[in-house]
């Protein structure tokens, strides 16, 4: 009996995490993820592909294109740094680099999926927005106009 209650229960919390998968949850934490990295790597997203972009994938995910792979991309980026007692915690799933694996395989799939949609519409804001190159005109001029 105890066991088909905590099996109970962890279904129910695997359900409850799975509901909190949404787009707006992947485009929360992708924004996240972008400010860390404007902060980090200025200019990051002028070297990722958002073709080729995908989140699942260690070597297509952002830190992968950046850094040639997922794990690397963690530390030489600081999402995780080993090199001192860190002040604070910063979470992949929460910078949305990795997806949440606490809903189960089918909420993870779909969180990734809504990750790379969320981190592809990140690189294409910052290539095409405000202080994005204008075609053939400076910095001066993107300031000026």
């Amino acid at each position: 009996m105890l066991q088909s209650l905590r099996a109970a229960l962890a279904d129910r919390r695997r359900q409850r995490q799975a509901a909190r998968v949404t787009p707006a949850w992947a485009s929360r934490r992708a924004r996240e993820g972008a400010a860390f990295l404007d902060n980090a790597d200025p200019g990051w997203a002028d070297r990722v592909d958002p073709r080729t972009l995908v989140l699942a994938d260690g070597q297509a995910c952002v830190l992968g294109q950046l850094h040639g792979d997922y794990r690397r991309g963690l530390s030489r980026s600081r999402v995780l740094d080993l090199s001192s007692a860190p002040t604070r915690f910063v979470s992949p799933v929460d910078l949305g680099f990795q997806a949440s694996g606490e809903g189960g395989q089918e909420a993870e799939r779909l969180d990734y999926a809504f990750l790379t949609r969320a981190w592809r519409e990140e690189v294409r804001a910052r290539r095409e927005g405000p202080l994005a190159p204008v075609h053939g005109a400076g910095t001066a001029a993107r300031m000026a106009g």
